[in-house]
């Protein structure tokens, strides 16, 4: 695999990560869940772009690429959501959006293409078109402040925001900051020490099931 990534917090709250990568082989890359949903422009080697929406993923899965081309990547923050859209409806799919010229169309509305520099503009306009909305419950739940509301309602909203029930985007985060933590150098008993498990089986089996590998071979994972 040859791939080069960057990344970039965002001052938006609607935002998680933005990414850019850029494919120098051509290769298979596995992409493992990261508790996000993603607008992906694909750039082809002729500048051609494409616009994909990719739902939230509870399992890794196998994708293709090619020399030369690139990518940008918004991942959204567990609370954003789309409203025309239910919280499963692209649970571990992928669907491609219209695009024409500069534009790509979500929702019955046109937007300009976004850049590695200009996704904070994109989800601006989103916001503003009423095409992408928060959900305060479930992003106060994540930030372990949550808001005054019972058990049952707190896991209907993180169902119809995310798709997923809430002890399962727990996990995702955990898996993530074990691999963060075995990614700076730890020892898997170490790792799954401050990762909060009960011990290093339990960080493997974990990262078995949510993204398909070992404490011994996760350098490659990057969504993180």
């Amino acid at each position: 695999m040859a791939q080069v990534h960057k990344k970039r917090h965002s001052p938006n709250p609607y935002i998680d990560r933005v990414w850019h990568t850029k494919n120098t082989s051509d290769g298979v890359y596995l992409a493992t869940p990261d508790g996000s949903w993603d607008l992906i422009v694909g750039i082809g080697t002729d500048g051609s772009r494409t616009m994909m929406l990719t739902g939230q993923a509870t399992e890794p899965a196998y994708v293709p690429y090619t020399a030369g081309t690139s990518a940008v990547v918004i991942s959204f923050a567990a609370g954003a959501y789309l409203p025309h859209i239910k919280g499963g409806a692209l649970l571990n799919s992928t669907e491609s959006l219209p695009v024409s010229g500069d534009n790509f169309r979500l929702a019955g509305h046109n937007f300009k293409l976004p850049t590695y520099q200009s996704a904070e503009s994109l989800v601006e306009k989103m916001v503003q078109a009423g095409v992408l909305k928060n959900n305060s419950i479930v992003e106060a739940s994540l930030s372990g402040k949550p808001k005054a509301a019972s058990r049952r309602a707190v896991q209907r909203h993180f169902k119809d925001t995310t798709g997923v029930a809430q002890k399962t985007l727990q996990q995702i985060h955990q898996a993530q900051h074990a691999v963060q933590l075995l990614q700076q150098g730890k020892n898997p008993t170490q790792a799954a020490m401050d990762a909060g498990y009960t011990d290093q089986p339990h960080l493997t089996k974990s990262l078995k099931r949510i993204m398909h590998k070992k404490p011994s071979n996760v350098d490659d994972v990057h969504k993180i």
